[in-house]
């Protein structure tokens, strides 16, 4: 059962997500998940991907920061998966111990894609201090 406490919360986040999702229509997926795999918020046009993609996020920022590492490049910052279909947007949080990741299918401007990130991130940091404390 929801506390009232986890259940502000969540709305919290969804109120973030929502915003975000009509203010770029193709967003199909915004995800904030933990080092460890496990899903903090999630909001999606299609439910039940959250799992997989929580577990693959940290597997894909390893990776990352392996090459990163490889080239002297270090520390990595954020990823972006562009393909035929859509846009994949990555990063860890600097307020919180947490991915954001952001899909977006069909053309997406990648510079409105970070801008969005920063701006969920500014929106839910006090939000996330409190759940993660």
């Amino acid at each position: 059962m929801m506390t009232t406490e986890s259940m502000k919360i969540e709305s919290v986040f969804d109120r973030i997500f929502d915003r975000a999702m009509r203010s770029q229509p193709q967003i199909q997926d915004i995800l904030l998940g933990s080092d460890q795999g496990l899903v903090v918020a999630f909001k999606s046009t299609v439910k039940g991907k959250e799992a997989r993609l929580a577990a693959l996020a940290p597997v894909l920022a390893d990776a990352g920061e392996t090459l990163f590492g490889e080239v002297g490049l270090s520390p990595l910052g954020e990823i972006l998966l562009l393909g035929n279909d859509g846009t994949m947007y990555l990063a860890r949080l600097k307020s919180a111990p947490v991915f954001l990741l952001i899909a977006a299918k069909g053309q997406v401007n990648v510079g409105l894609l970070r801008m969005l990130a920063s701006e969920i991130e500014a929106e839910a940091s006090d939000v996330l201090r409190t759940l993660l404390r």
